[in-house]
């Protein structure tokens, strides 16, 4: 058995990062930046309005009640025509040019009606001009994005303010996942004696939609070599291919046998991690294999823990395994055994730290209680008390 850390650093060593593709603006969500991205303008790209008001010169306005005759009326979209000039204003809506001459906006919460063209304002204040200048937010040719950047909806919008309809990103993998067992059936079907529905092959699917990639499920191979063979050739064909069950040492635990068959290198095939002991990885030709544990629980937690952070990597992120955050336990726990334990909790952030609660379990197949949780409370074996720190990892499962 290795231990997780080391592990992982085995993972992302030999896990490659994808080439870098264009695609529409709208299809990199989700996605990382593979260059940077400069403005072609500048962000205003005039000095623009930052409320409902009026443009007014800030010396006319330094005693209030100040009564202002109004000679220009500017919704956003339209350009000023006229200066403003002494005693003169122009009403003026968010987002429209600020007409030269003024260089205050008051707004019009501030103002009432003086009489025909006429506006009276009523206060002023000088330390909020409410005017947004050109370039304060960003200047012609400079790079509002850097290479490895997620692609949120505000990038999507800061993106589309530059002029970029079309992005080069790292390309998402494709991902095949394959459940295995004689003991297995469809979710529709009800299971007879000794059979349950697959559940790990739909959740390890779950996991890849959320990582934000593209996953085909190749359905379930019996215990057996020849179906084996038959199903896992095909999967070796995507980026990633994960197996589910048939890693232990069973006799019907045929598919680190399989893996060998097919010239795919093993790397290890045993973790000092509690629950997803079983969690096998291998690498073919530009391609990464996890052959994961059967146990649902197991396979959620090897997933999080191995899986996830080789697809940031292969999309391109900075950091593809962000470390754990430092809580404070709810309540004491016992955990007994020779390995990392990796249980069920909730994470909470409350006066200005973090809580970690931890959730009942009844061990490495209870989706039930797995469901309930956020996080992930790393502990060694040992006994904590309430108050105790301690690391934990948010799911984002």
């Amino acid at each position: 058995m290795i231990p997780p850390d080391e592990a992982l650093r085995i993972v992302l060593e030999h896990t490659p990062r994808l080439e870098a593709v264009e695609v529409p603006l709208i299809d990199a969500v989700g996605a990382c930046l593979a260059e940077p991205v400069a403005s072609d303008m500048d962000l205003p790209p005039f000095d623009k309005s930052a409320m409902d008001g009026y443009a007014v010169r800030a010396g006319d306005v330094a005693e209030t009640p100040a009564d202002l005759t109004v000679i220009e009326e500017l919704p956003a979209g339209v350009a000023p025509t006229k200066e403003i000039g002494p005693g003169r204003c122009a009403k003026i809506m968010t987002g429209a040019p600020v007409p030269a001459g003024a260089d205050m906006v008051v707004m019009v919460e501030d103002t009432e009606p003086a009489g025909e063209g006429r506006v009276r304002i009523l206060a002023a204040h000088p330390d909020s001009r409410n005017i947004c200048r050109r370039g304060e937010d960003i200047r012609e040719g400079r790079t509002v994005l850097e290479a490895g950047h997620v692609v949120r909806a505000a990038e999507v919008g800061l993106l589309a303010s530059v002029g970029r309809d079309r992005v080069r990103i790292h390309r998402r993998p494709h991902v095949a996942v394959l459940g295995t067992g004689n003991e297995l059936v469809p979710v529709t079907e009800t299971p007879g004696p000794g059979r349950i529905r697959d559940s790990n092959s739909w959740s390890l699917m779950a996991c890849c939609r959320r990582a934000g990639v593209q996953v085909k499920r190749l359905g379930v191979a019996k215990d057996a070599e020849a179906d084996l063979k038959e199903k896992i050739g095909p999967g070796l064909q995507y980026d990633v291919l994960l197996v589910s069950g048939g890693v232990s040492m069973g006799d019907w635990d045929l598919v680190p046998k399989i893996f060998d068959a097919f010239g795919v290198a093993g790397h290890f095939t045993t973790v000092r991690m509690k629950p997803g002991k079983p969690t096998v990885f291998a690498t073919g030709e530009n391609r990464i294999v996890f052959g994961l544990p059967g146990n649902p629980v197991s396979t959620l937690v090897a997933f999080r823990l191995f899986v996830w952070p080789a697809i940031r990597k292969m999309m391109g992120h900075p950091d593809p395994a962000p470390p754990p955050v430092e809580g404070t336990l709810t309540a004491a726990m016992n955990v007994r055994g020779n390995r990392t334990a990796y249980l069920p909790a909730h994470l909470r952030h409350e006066d200005g730290g973090w809580r970690v609660e931890p959730i009942p379990t009844r061990g490495s197949a209870d989706l039930v209680g797995f469901a309930r949780a956020d996080a992930l409370v790393i502990v060694e074996p040992g006994t904590y008390k309430a108050g105790a720190t301690v690391p934990a990892l948010p799911l984002q499962l």
